[in-house]
């Protein structure tokens, strides 16, 4: 017999899907903004600044579903702590590699 538990859900919250996305272009652009500011060794075209900015905006706007996907009834708890986390750490992320770069 299969034992249902609270991880066990058939349905998943948009929302929450949607942050995930987000986390995953937000991952995307902060390595390609590491990398194309390490080969030009950090005097890299105004392109690689947009980028790293909009990995941190992906990242807050992945929270911001989030956020959402919490206050909603469906879906899994499994899928809603997965993006809170991930989101999180790239939006700290973002924000540490700001703050080196300005110093």
């Amino acid at each position: 017999m299969i034992k249902k538990n609270v991880y066990s859900v058939k349905s998943v919250s948009i929302d929450s899907v949607i942050s995930c996305v987000l986390a995953g272009i937000s991952f995307g652009c902060q390595v390609a903004a590491v990398i194309l500011s390490y080969s030009y060794q950090g005097k890299g075209p105004r392109a690689v600044g947009i980028l790293g900015f909009a990995g941190l905006l992906m990242a807050f706007t992945g929270m911001v579903f989030c956020k959402s996907a919490w206050k909603s009834p469906d879906g899994g708890i499994v899928m809603k702590r997965v993006s809170g986390i991930i989101n999180g750490i790239f939006l700290i992320t973002s924000i540490i590699l700001y703050v080196i770069g300005w110093m």
